[in-house]
């Protein structure tokens, strides 16, 4: 027990006396939830350097047993054979297919723990990954782990499409290591994207005694959201919206609600209820009154599908500009209405 006449104990005072008993222990319960997803990513790190592609395979996280296709040339190909130029995040495309004699046992049963679909375990278009020289003809250890690293653009059961952030070639790697015969790779689901310190950091500012109070009260102390009285919108009807398409009254509730909002509004409802018409209805409305809206979601393909919403479709024209943050793989909007980063 610490002694609280001791300066030790101030410290602790001084650091965290702002906060009541709920606030401390609300953080404690998120910091361990974490701290425990900290801990997977970890050990799935770990495994990169410390387990066979064959094993990793088996838990669904790699792709083993792979040989560069020399006769794959992406859109954007360039005389370096087997890849191309990207005008994305990566600068390189590649494509890994499974060795013919892998390939033959995929095609006799692809449920065979030696060399399954590539379509059976967790690695799926979009997912960053690793690319790593497995076996060398003539070398026992080749020791070039996480040669390149991008994202998953193609998969198919015997074949992935990569983009990387360098280029993989098979000349250059035998040259490097002055040996000749077969390069194999590895291909695997790249847990080093992920972390844990921004998440951490995020919930830690709310708490610090210069700290987000007004979130703390929000979040953590569960203060009911202010709302302004009388806000309507009038021209605002069931029948019409701006975007040419029809709302219903709960709609009409909802965007009220929305613009009449101090602190934060929630919109709940099933399914096909009409969430993202909602959304887009309330940033064209939000933006006609000169204000700057951000599109935020867990998913990429979430924030695509109110863009496409608020612009009428593939074929529209924006009314207003537009800045769509992400990566280039995962994006699937227009770059002629958007500016991908």
């Amino acid at each position: 027990m610490v002694d609280t006449r001791s300066p030790i104990a101030s410290v602790y005072a001084l650091k965290t006396g702002h906060l009541t008993m709920d606030q401390a222990a609300f953080f404690k319960r998120w910091e361990a939830m974490i701290a425990l997803e900290e801990r997977d990513l970890v050990r799935f790190k770990k495994e990169l350097w410390t387990m066979g592609a064959r094993e990793r395979e088996r838990k669904g996280r790699c792709f083993a047993d792979m040989v560069l296709d020399g006769s794959f040339r992406s859109l954007s190909s360039h005389a370096g054979g087997g890849g191309g130029h990207g005008e994305g995040i990566h600068r390189f495309t590649h494509r890994f297919v499974r060795r013919r004699e892998s390939a033959v046992r995929v095609q006799e049963g692809a449920g065979s723990s030696e060399s399954p679909s590539l379509l059976s375990g967790h690695i799926n278009a979009g997912d960053a990954v690793a690319v790593s020289v497995d076996t060398v003809a003539g070398v026992s250890e080749p020791r070039l782990l996480a040669l390149a690293r991008g994202f998953v653009l193609e998969l198919g059961p015997t074949g992935v499409v990569v983009g990387v952030d360098h280029e993989v070639s098979v000349d250059g790697i035998l040259k490097k290591m002055g040996v000749a015969g077969e390069v194999v790779f590895r291909v695997d689901r790249d847990e080093m994207f992920s972390g844990m310190g921004r998440i951490r950091d995020n919930l830690a500012q709310m708490f610090y005694a210069e700290g987000d109070r007004r979130r703390l009260e929000l979040v953590v102390d569960l203060r009911r959201p202010v709302f302004e009285e009388g806000v309507v919108a009038p021209t605002l009807t069931p029948s019409a919206s701006s975007s040419g398409t029809g709302l219903n009254p709960n709609q009409v509730q909802a965007i009220e609600k929305v613009l009449a909002a101090k602190d934060y509004a929630l919109i709940l409802g099933m399914p096909g209820t009409g969430k993202t018409t909602v959304v887009a209805e309330m940033i064209r409305r939000l933006v006609g009154a000169g204000k700057t809206v951000l599109v935020a979601s867990y998913t990429h393909s979430a924030v695509d599908t109110i863009l496409e919403k608020v612009v009428g479709g593939w074929e529209g024209k924006e009314e207003f500009g537009m800045l769509r943050l992400g990566n280039v793989d995962k994006v699937r909007v227009l770059k002629r209405l958007f500016l991908v980063i």
